[in-house]
């Protein structure tokens, strides 16, 4: 049964998506690379890390206007071993920091067998399955996680809010089925799944 909610080409909100971030002075390889983030969260049907915050989430379009996100960040490595590294986001959105991140955990793996790499100073990370997917392209077993702000759920027991979400996805190849992917929240619910 349809929901009633208006359908779109998934290239052309990729498209519609990274003109919009573009307009905000984000370089094209950062919009694309968030809108490329933002729609697959849509097509995962995590709707909730999705274009959906593009207009009203402070790590997108009002993060710009507002002056919260840095729309063209100078990402940096801080310290670096072959199998690691810490990088900089220098205030950058998440979903165009965070690919970059798991494309230099991927070069570490292929290089030494495993590749850890952390950012910090970067924004709204999206949907962690994303990133972990990429990871599966490559034949490769995918790790994300990251820590969330605020207190959305109180701890076991608990009746005040306490904790944040802090989401955490894998990924791994398979055989012949589908890969295994898994994207949740510590929490019982994510916050963007109260937010929708």
């Amino acid at each position: 049964m349809a929901d009633g909610r208006p359908r779109y080409d998934a290239g052309d909100l990729r498209r519609f998506t990274a003109e919009v971030l573009v307009r905000f002075d984000v370089p094209e390889d950062d919009a694309r690379r968030a809108a490329d983030a933002l729609v697959h969260a849509d097509l995962l049907g995590i709707d909730s890390h999705g274009v959906a915050h593009l207009p009203d989430h402070k790590s997108y379009v009002v993060g710009f206007r507002n002056g919260w996100v840095n729309p063209r960040p100078t990402v940096r490595v801080l310290r670096e071993t072959p199998g690691t590294a810490l990088l900089d986001g220098d205030g950058g959105m998440g979903v165009a920091v965070a690919p970059r991140a798991m494309e230099l955990a991927m070069e570490k793996a292929s290089a030494v067998g495993c590749g850890f790499v952390a950012v910090h100073n970067s924004r709204h990370f999206g949907a962690a399955a994303h990133y972990t997917l990429m990871a599966v392209e490559r034949d490769m077993i995918g790790i994300a996680m990251t820590n969330a702000i605020g207190r959305h759920m109180a701890p076991t027991f608990g009746r005040e809010p306490r904790l944040a979400t802090n989401p955490l996805s894998v990924a791994a190849p398979t055989r012949e089925e589908p890969p295994f992917m898994m994207d949740i929240a510590t929490t019982v619910v994510a916050a963007g799944k109260l937010e929708i």
